[in-house]
């Protein structure tokens, strides 16, 4: 049989579109997802402070330093020497050898006293001074001592020596200075001087000579 060729053509059309479909479909082509864009942070704006009131520039040998200072009064103590107090018409000499016995009867008061540098007049009173040495480590000095009891004493003078006694009242001679601090940190020196302080305590003194003496001098041997 006889078949036209546009028939043909027709058919094989047909055949090969079936085939042709069968096979996987493909699939939609992935859209690409955006990436985000980062959007600008504002970085927090910091509220203003006060500043400081700067302080005093106080110049020191070793350049500019920023310093303050409260202005107060403070003291030094630069030398300390024990001394004594003696009372009037306490001196008694016994001898030679023997035993001697001494006694304290009467009342007597022994006052503190200044001795400064200074010509100009000044503020401080031995009150004042005497009370700064008590806080720098001598608290038992004293502005004013009084000896009120009797205090009696008995010693064994050496044989062929002359025994001597004295009552007194201890204490120092403190070599002292006083200063200011200025408000910019600076001392300033108001006042130096020697204080002579009694302490509180008293009693007799004893040493032994050859030869009966007062202030230097040989007194009379019999």
């Amino acid at each position: 049989m006889l078949v036209a060729a546009g028939t043909l053509s027709a058919a094989l059309v047909a055949i090969l579109s079936p085939s042709a479909s069968a096979g996987p479909a493909p699939g939609p082509t992935p859209t690409p997802t955006p990436t985000p864009t980062p959007s600008p942070t504002e970085s927090p704006t910091e509220s203003p402070t006060e500043s400081p009131t700067p302080a005093t520039r106080v110049r020191w040998g070793f350049g500019d330093v920023d310093a303050t200072c409260e202005s107060r009064v403070f003291f030094k103590i630069h030398r300390l020497s024990p001394r004594n107090f003696y009372i009037p018409r306490t001196r008694f000499i016994d001898g030679p050898g023997g035993t001697m016995t001494v006694s304290v009867t009467r009342e007597h008061e022994v006052l503190a006293f200044l001795e400064t540098e200074s010509e100009k007049q000044i503020s401080l009173t031995t009150g004042d001074v005497v009370r700064n040495l008590r806080r720098l480590g001598i608290p038992h000095l004293e502005e004013r001592h009084m000896v009120f009891a009797g205090h009696e004493y008995t010693r064994e003078v050496s044989k062929g020596m002359y025994g001597n006694m004295r009552y007194r009242v201890f204490g120092y001679r403190v070599g002292w200075s006083a200063w200011s601090v200025l408000g910019t940190c600076r001392h300033r020196l108001i006042d130096r001087g020697i204080a002579n302080v009694p302490a509180k305590v008293e009693g007799w003194r004893y040493w032994e000579t050859k030869h009966p003496k007062y202030h230097g001098r040989i007194l009379s041997l019999k």
